[in-house]
């Protein structure tokens, strides 16, 4: 089991510096450190064949220091800046750290809220509040349920009254035409 990961690195870096061409036996079942050993020899011959990594190098050597993030900043700033640049910094600092001074008196100040005593119940509040989470879970599924059903019979509602209606209107339209024709009939017999 590649625990840290080093198997699949070591994949990376191989396929990275052979590509394509597959200059590097890519044995998994000889060691890790065998396979280390050979991409040392490959990235050393990389290295003296390429004019372009021995000028980075060249250019890089002198810069290392500030360039290494590894280095103290902190030692770095002791190196490169005077006396008379620190002081600058810290005067155009100083409005800032007046206002970080003031938030960290008002977070002291307000510490008493937060290592309340109504936090220590919240132990004992958590293992009663587990039931009633149960519950509230339960009733969700309920609250979904009887949604359903009434979402449901509404549907249905709303297609009897649209049926009823469409019988209505059908019903008024055969009475109307009815009465129509008893009117026509009536008009008929009137002006006989």
């Amino acid at each position: 089991m590649d625990e840290h990961g080093f198997e699949t690195r070591l994949r990376h870096l191989e396929h990275v510096l052979a590509g394509r061409a597959n200059s590097i036996p890519r044995n998994t079942k000889t060691t890790l450190l065998k396979r280390i050993d050979g991409l040392k020899k490959e990235l050393n011959n990389v290295y003296r064949s390429n004019k372009l990594m021995h000028d980075f190098v060249d250019k890089y050597e002198p810069h290392a220091k500030v360039l290494d993030p590894t280095d103290s900043s902190l030692a770095l700033e002791r190196e490169l800046l005077t006396t008379d640049t620190k002081l600058e910094l810290i005067l155009a600092a100083y409005d800032d750290m007046e206002r970080f001074a003031s938030q960290v008196k008002q977070v002291k100040s307000l510490e008493h809220v937060v290592s309340g005593s109504e936090y220590d119940a919240l132990d004992t509040l958590g293992a009663e509040l587990r039931p009633l989470e149960a519950k509230h879970m339960e009733q969700t599924k309920q609250l979904e349920q009887i949604t359903l059903q009434v979402s449901q019979a509404m549907e249905n509602y709303n297609g009897i009254i649209n049926t009823l209606s469409e019988i209505f209107i059908a019903w008024d339209d055969i009475l109307n035409t009815m009465e129509a024709h008893v009117s026509a009939i009536e008009r008929q017999r009137q002006s006989q």
